[in-house]
């Protein structure tokens, strides 16, 4: 609700200033106009450089071909993962749906959507820029190779730049050949996907590979007033020795605590944001903490640990390690951040790793931003590409359906005026249908 509160206010506020400016005049200045509730900026600019690009014409037809067959393949992909979630949603008892993500997480809003903080508002822009501008250049690109015209090039801006937009001659773009007209609907998706792998190969075999954990138990999380938090142990920490025997996993901590008990003053080495320290330390009661009779005198240390190697080795190569689970965990990094706190790429856990290799001579903070800039392209450029697949109008994947339906019922000996009628019907039900079943978590937890 408080993120709520805090999004409400900015859109007042933003508002409030677009209706200053509207009445004095500035934005009819600078070619601004309203979209519905968005700003539309339009320049004449980067034009002539779209058309120099499209001069490679076998090419761009190959790819845009290509993109159709591609589209339909993650739009069906995309509809199976949503009919799933809904099954298992409608499953759900009345608890678990009050604990469903709110209509905060929906939007791209740096700080308001939590899977998105404002720590990551740098990369997180720089990723929205380049997905936005890729989608809609590559529109741009194979609306000239058809033949047809590009009015304009511009911006579509509410609150935050939600994407750059090619403005294509709208009349000769429904006269143009279906095939034509669908290559250039593929486009912008099919690029988005083609960052995503160009990003993901750079992520994980170049910069990742370079990445080794420091040899040690590597800590996840310490518990408040135990013997760890005492001396100063805390969340990406790295135990490196006990009592001068070196730990170089978490089965050598296990067995050098084995035979310890409470009350036991230990000597152990450690590494807490990227300096090596040594602390003599007495081993505290488990059962003070757990109230189990079972462990009483039991030594208890107070930290939990990470099983850091495994996570690092699937994100070196997401497509073999584990795979497709490699994959859904690259991808679900932002929400492991929000949920446990815990993001393999980011502080305090990257103080834990080791770059070796040429990369090594990139000072730390260098290697991490180009690595969570990488990973930022790879996230929201698929995040772009598989909800614009999706079969909703106006999204690509909505006017790439609508033509298919189109070409199929050309086949039927019917009039012109019940064809048109037919597919505008199902194009409209189908996305009104697909669009309850995206929204359907969030409708089923606000009623």
């Amino acid at each position: 609700m408080n993120n709520l509160l805090i999004l409400l206010i900015v859109i007042f506020v933003y508002f409030l200033i677009l209706i200053i400016l509207s009445k004095k005049n500035i934005l009819k200045k600078y070619n601004i106009s309203f979209y519905g509730p968005a700003l539309l900026i339009r320049t004449l600019k980067g034009i002539e450089w779209l058309k120099k690009i499209s001069n490679k014409k076998k090419f761009w037809k190959a790819f845009g071909s290509f993109g159709i067959v591609f589209c339909f393949i993650m739009m069906l992909f995309m509809i199976l993962i949503l009919i799933f979630q809904t099954w298992t949603v409608i499953g759900f008892s009345p608890e678990q749906i009050e604990a469903l993500p709110g209509i905060e997480f929906g939007l791209v809003i740096p700080g308001i959507n939590p899977i998105l903080p404002l720590d990551y508002i740098f990369y997180i822009l720089i990723a929205l820029i380049i997905a936005v501008v890729v989608h809609e250049f590559s529109h741009g690109i194979l609306t000239f190779v058809s033949g047809l015209k590009v009015k304009s090039l511009g911006i579509l801006y509410l609150i935050i730049p939600l994407g750059a937009f090619c403005e294509p001659d709208e009349e000769k773009l429904r006269k143009t050949k279906i095939s034509k007209r669908m290559r250039i609907y593929a486009a912008g998706p099919t690029s988005n996907f083609t960052v995503v792998l160009i990003s993901l190969l750079f992520f994980s075999f170049i910069f990742m590979s370079a990445v080794q954990p420091i040899e040690g138990a590597h800590i996840f999380y310490v518990i408040d007033d135990s013997p760890a938090d005492k001396i100063g142990l805390s969340t990406g920490s790295v135990i490196t020795d006990i009592d001068n025997n070196k730990i170089t996993n978490l089965s050598d901590f296990y067995n050098e605590m084995y035979d310890k008990n409470a009350g036991d003053l230990i000597n152990i080495g450690y590494i807490n944001h990227g300096i090596e320290s040594k602390s003599n330390i007495i081993l505290d009661n488990k059962y003070v903490y757990t109230k189990n009779e079972s462990d009483m005198n039991l030594s208890f240390l107070g930290v939990g640990f990470n099983p850091y190697g495994g996570y690092i080795s699937i994100l070196k190569n997401p497509f073999i390690n584990d795979f497709p689970n490699g994959l859904i965990l690259l991808y679900a990094l932002p929400f492991f951040g929000y949920m446990a706190g815990y993001n393999p790429i980011s502080s305090p856990f990257t103080d834990a790793l080791e770059i070796n290799g040429p990369l090594g001579i990139l000072p730390s903070n260098i290697f991490w931003g180009i690595v969570n800039t990488l990973y930022w392209i790879f996230w929201l450029n698929l995040a772009v590409g598989l909800f614009n697949v999706l079969p909703i109008i106006p999204l690509d994947g909505g006017f790439l359906f609508n033509d298919a339906l189109k070409k199929l019922i050309e086949k039927i000996n019917i009039a012109d005026e019940k064809k048109d009628k037919i597919v505008k019907n199902i194009s409209t039900f189908i996305s009104l249908l697909i669009l309850i079943i995206v929204l359907f978590p969030w409708i089923i937890k606000y009623i």
